[in-house]
């Protein structure tokens, strides 16, 4: 049955990638969520799925030759300068078992069992602060959750669930059955789901779950999502783009607290979940007194993107950014000062799943 499977999933690359007869192309992530793929991760255990996963992506990437070489450009176009050419092709591979990672990561969050799942947690994911969590809601006003397409970013909602935090999380999805999926999820791990394509009016949703006193995550590098604000600018990894007004205009509609976090993905087979209050956050932001909320949140996702750029997946955008127009540049240093400290996450307890065993 197995070997069945895996050859429909050739085929189906032959067809969708090979052969041309889809311009466009399957996304990777609906590829990896079809039934067949969903039936071999399963009968093969998490274990060996990651292997496989791997498998598929690096197939994807040798017919999406295009999407490969916009994700090496951006890279070289960002460490240009600071690395080697050694080290930024070491930073590049590095990128794309991070991306892999995500989708192992995706699939393992949404079908793996509950009780796997917050065993997981128990045995994988640390955080010396999760009482910040906590005391954000101490005011009950609830609490936004900034993070960024990094790392284990599917982890958080669960992850803050299996602490008694409620958690909400405004994410879109590319099948059904995987909406269908967490959805029926949700109430093992105190969370919902904001979907905004059956949510008509976003905003006012978060509001309602925010005077719940819950925490709400979304994130602030939805670069195809961005409404530039034509007046204020930014420099976001050396490219000087109009700043996005979403995260200032969502802030000054709610009075909740802000926090800034992201799982960040280890070697040692672990996560880290770091959290930082935003008024932490704008103490470290050294020469940028008078900088809005939406600049001290791409500043601090920035600073862990140059400490770890295998752990954002968003690479294949980098030039979809809008930039300014040139005779508006001004001056700023490529990599800016680090605005946050970061810890060295120490081995976990005793594994069940290695997810980045490459």
């Amino acid at each position: 049955m197995i070997i069945e499977g895996l050859s429909l999933v050739i085929r189906g690359f032959f067809s969708k990638y090979w052969t041309g007869d889809n311009k466009n192309g399957m996304q990777l992530s609906t590829f990896l969520q079809s039934k067949t793929n969903l039936f071999i991760c399963r009968t093969l255990g998490w274990r060996f799925s990651y292997g496989y996963i791997a498998f598929l992506g690096k197939l994807y990437f040798f017919f999406r030759r295009k999407e490969r070489r916009t994700i090496k450009h951006a890279i070289h176009a960002v460490f240009l300068g600071q690395k080697s050419k050694a080290e930024i092709r070491e930073t590049t591979r590095a990128v794309f078992r991070g991306i892999i990672s995500h989708y192992f990561e995706k699939l393992f969050n949404a079908y793996s069992s509950t009780e796997l799942l917050k065993a997981f947690f128990e045995s994988h994911v640390r955080c010396d602060n999760i009482n910040v969590m906590k005391e954000s809601l101490t005011d009950g006003k609830g609490a936004l959750l900034i993070t960024g397409h990094f790392g284990g970013v599917e982890l958080i909602p669960g992850y803050l669930g299996v602490n008694q935090i409620p958690v909400s999380i405004i994410a879109k999805f590319k099948t059904d059955h995987l909406r269908q999926t967490l959805f029926d999820k949700c109430s093992a791990f105190s969370t919902r789901i904001i979907d905004p394509n059956l949510t008509p009016n976003v905003i006012k949703e978060i509001c309602s779950n925010l005077k719940e006193n819950r925490i709400v995550v979304t994130q602030c590098d939805e670069i195809e999502e961005w409404r530039p604000s034509k007046k204020d600018k930014i420099f976001f990894l050396g490219k000087l783009v109009w700043l996005d007004k979403t995260m200032n205009i969502l802030t000054k509609r709610t009075q909740a607290a802000i926090l800034f976090g992201l799982m960040h993905r280890s070697k040692s087979s672990g996560y880290e979940f770091i959290v930082t209050p935003l008024n932490d956050m704008a103490k470290q932001l050294k020469h940028h007194a008078e900088a809005s909320l939406g600049e001290i949140l791409l500043k601090g996702l920035e600073s862990f993107i140059y400490q770890y750029p295998e752990d954002w997946y968003e690479w294949k955008k980098y030039f979809r950014m809008e930039t300014v127009p040139s005779e508006q540049i001004l001056q700023e240093p490529l990599v800016p000062e680090p605005v946050l400290s970061t810890t060295v996450l120490k081995p976990t307890r005793k594994t069940i799943l290695s997810p980045n065993p490459l």
